[in-house]
C-alpha cells in the first residue's frame, strides 16, 4: 500500500488483494484520461485514510487490466465496486456526490457481512444457455 492507504491492483494481483481479503474491499476502476476520476480521487483517498482499519481501498486502471475489467463488466469510469469476501455487493458508475460514496463505504463496513450471509453466490460458469 502506498502512503495514501490505497493499493494499485492489476489482473495478476486481483485474486490475492480482493477475492482473498478478510476485510471489505472498495475498488475504483479508473482511466488516466478520465476527468471524473481525477475529481473523485481526493475523496477516495480521504476515505481510504479514514476507514483504513475497516476496509481495503484499491484502484485499478482499466487500460492495463482488461481481464478483470471484462469479468466485472466495467464499461465506464470511474466505477466504484464494493466487495465482501470477494463478492461484489454494490456498484456505482460515474462521478457522484462524495457524501454518497462515503455513506456507501460506511454501510459496507457496518452491514457488508449481513449482505454476504443473505446472498447466494453466482458461479462464473453460469450462462443463460442450456
Amino acid at each position: 500500500m502506498n502512503e495514501n492507504n490505497v493499493v494499485e491492483i492489476e489482473d495478476m494481483t486481483w485474486e490475492q488483494l480482493v477475492e482473498d481479503s478478510l476485510k471489505p474491499v472498495i475498488v475504483m476502476f479508473y482511466s488516466s484520461t478520465c476527468p471524473y476520476c481525477k475529481a473523485m480521487e481526493p475523496y477516495f483517498m480521504s476515505y481510504a485514510q479514514e476507514f483504513k482499519n475497516s476496509a481495503v481501498f484499491a484502484r485499478m486502471n482499466i487500460d492495463t487490466s482488461p481481464l478483470t475489467v471484462g469479468r466485472y463488466g466495467v464499461q465506464g469510469t470511474p466505477t466504484f465496486k464494493f466487495f465482501c469476501h470477494g463478492r461484489p455487493v454494490w456498484e456505482q458508475v460515474g462521478q457522484l456526490y462524495p457524501s454518497i460514496l462515503k455513506t456507501a463505504v460506511e454501510n459496507l463496513v457496518d452491514y457488508g457481512e449481513d449482505c454476504i450471509r443473505k446472498s447466494t453466490p453466482i458461479g462464473q460458469n453460469i450462462t443463460g444457455y442450456a
